[in-house]
Parts: structure tokens; C-alpha cells; sequence
């Protein structure tokens, strides 16, 4: 399925996204009303990819290939998106191919509802780094997200064991630390990506539509 998507849409998945799907990592069990009761306390032992991010659902390659057959409304076809993760109201996290630098294809945000997709890292590592942290970062008592749901310390382990092979080793240990201390403010973070993050389009913003 990965390699038509490829030659369907005329793309090359980054090297760490193949890996991930090799090793079964895409994979959230069928969504559904009842997912949270019975598909999330058989996969909570050892986390899919980014199971506890905020506000974000893993795309089945499926899923991947009709987002990319239906396109973006009114979006420029000079811009080369390529969707794996979806955002509850329905917004993208995609590769944008435009400025792919060898193997790192930075990762986006496309909002479906604005004419705007902003870029949230060089690479698919980083998203996984920024993303883990956000997962601890200003937790609402009021609105515990999943990582919060049960044990959070076990489930920030899991988190991070399953996701380790998938970091750089000083990732891994910034992310042990801050899972360590239970959580992380909103300065802090952005004081972690702008110094660990550092790239010159880092949350910057760019027009994806031509409107007629």
C-alpha cells in the first residue's frame, strides 16, 4: 500500500516514516464511538505512533489515499502535500515536499477551515520530539487529555519506550527528564524548541489556495 501510494501520488515517504510502518507503528486499531473502551486498553502497553500526541488521529494509508484523492479545496497544485495524521476538526499534519532537503521533508499543519498551513518541523524526528513533549505540556486538570487517562506515569513510559528507536539519543533523554518531572510549562517547551528545533522556517506560515 505504501509503495502505490508512492507511485499513485509520484512521492518518496521519508526513511524513518517507511520504518514506522515496517514495524507496525501506524496502526490505532479501527476508529469507533466505542474505541476509548475497547481498542485503546489492548495498544495503551505499547503506544502506536504518537497515540498520546494532543489532538491528533494516525490516517490509515487508506485514509491517507482518499484525503489525496479528494485534495484540498481551491489548494495550488504547486504545493506538494502529503497527509499521515489528522487534527480533530479535521485539519492535516502533512510532508510538504516543497522543501525537502535530501531525506528531511518538513512537517505541516494544513488548517481545512483557513487558507493557511504553517510548519511545524524540518523533519518527521522533530514532530515526533515536539509532540511528545506537547502531550505533558500546561495539562487542564478540568480536561485530562489520554496520557492522563489512568496511570500517567506508566503511560508516559510506554510512550517513550516504544518511541525511543524513533529519536535521536539526546531527544530521548530531554523527553525522559521532562517524563520524569510529570510535566512541562508552555515557556519551557518553546525554550526546548528553540534551542533543540532550530530551523529557518520553523513556524512560519504560507497561503496554500488560489482562489478564482
Amino acid at each position: 500500500m505504501l509503495e502505490e501510494l508512492e507511485k499513485d501520488y509520484g512521492f518518496t515517504y521519508p526513511t524513518l516514516y517507511k520504518q514506522l510502518y515496517k514495524d507496525g507503528m501506524l496502526d490505532w486499531g479501527e476508529f469507533g464511538e466505542d474505541w476509548l473502551d475497547k481498542v485503546y486498553p489492548a495498544i495503551k502497553t505499547a503506544p502506536p505512533l504518537l497515540l498520546y500526541a494532543n489532538d491528533l488521529e494516525i490516517m490509515a494509508l487508506t485514509t491517507v489515499d482518499e484525503e489525496m484523492d479528494e485534495g484540498l479545496l481551491f489548494a495550488d497544485p504547486v504545493h506538494k502535500f502529503v497527509p499521515f495524521a489528522m487534527s480533530g476538526a479535521g485539519d492535516w499534519f502533512a510532508f510538504y515536499f516543497n522543501l525537502q532537503n535530501g531525506d528531511d521533508v518538513p512537517v505541516v499543519q494544513v488548517f481545512h477551515d483557513a487558507n493557511e498551513a504553517c510548519i511545524l518541523a524540518k523533519n518527521l524526528q522533530d514532530f515526533i520530539f515536539l509532540q511528545m513533549l506537547e502531550a505533558v505540556t500546561d495539562l487542564d486538570p478540568k480536561n485530562p487529555s489520554l496520557i492522563a487517562h489512568g496511570n500517567m506515569k506508566e503511560n508516559c513510559a510506554n510512550f517513550l519506550r516504544t518511541h525511543t528507536a524513533y529519536l535521536t539519543p539526546r531527544q530521548a533523554k530531554i523527553i525522559e527528564a521532562v517524563y520524569d518531572f510529570g510535566r512541562l510549562t508552555n515557556v519551557a517547551l518553546h525554550e526546548i524548541v528553540e534551542k533543540e528545533m532550530n530551523f529557518e522556517w520553523l513556524d512560519s506560515s504560507f497561503p496554500y489556495q488560489t482562489r478564482e
